[in-house]
């Protein structure tokens, strides 16, 4: 497929992933109301990685927006594990948190991969303490493991390391496409059950507010 094709599947499936945290945000109150808005800024922030690399502005998409999307998920992390007080976090501290390495994250090629990889120790962490394969933890640590494996794929094959004759495209914005698309059936799959069953979407909550 093209790489317009992907980023605009990618787009759908991630504005469809949004509709899910927008709803709780919207619903849900004090702390849990803050980390759902958290997790709406990651979702959407990555929608405009796709969107800018479907209209082919790729050093914004890439330079700019997927790196700034994985910091704000890192951040979501970091409020979720309970090390930052979600009381204590809002918008404007994101912003502010971030806005001084957007030069930093356009200068560094790899900091994406880097910033994923950081990620996935904090939800691989969060998935240890939580010892059930079901949890959210774990379905995000499932979600970020393909997402990285879409970029060292995509980084091999743009840098000529490795070359995939068989397969046609971008196998890396591929990875990633499959990624977006589990990302946003897992929220939705989580959120019908939660409504249907009267259970929490995202498990251990309760502690990580305390």
């Amino acid at each position: 497929m093209l790489e317009s094709q992907l980023h605009f599947i990618s787009a759908i499936a991630i504005f469809l992933a949004a509709i899910v945290p927008i709803y709780l945000t919207l619903k849900l109150k004090d702390n849990l109301r803050k980390l759902t808005l958290m997790l709406t800024i990651f979702i959407l922030t990555h929608a405009i990685f796709h969107v800018t690399g479907f209209f082919g502005f790729n050093f914004l998409a890439e330079g700019v927006f997927e790196p700034l999307s994985v910091a704000v998920l890192i951040f979501f992390g970091i409020a979720f594990s309970g090390f930052t007080r979600p009381s204590k976090v809002g918008i404007r501290n994101i912003v502010l948190v971030w806005s001084p390495t957007t030069l930093f994250l356009i200068i560094m090629s790899n900091i994406t991969l880097i910033l994923l990889l950081v990620a996935l120790g904090i939800f691989v962490w969060l998935a240890a303490r939580s010892k059930k394969i079901r949890s959210f933890q774990f379905q995000m640590s499932i979600f970020l493991i393909v997402w990285i494996l879409g970029e060292i794929t995509g980084s091999l094959q743009d840098s000529g390391v490795v070359i995939f004759p068989v397969l046609q495209g971008d196998i890396g914005l591929e990875i990633h496409t499959v990624s977006m698309v589990f990302f946003s059936i897992m929220l939705w799959f989580r959120f019908y059950y939660s409504e249907r069953s009267g259970k929490k979407m995202i498990e251990g909550l309760d502690a990580t507010l305390r």
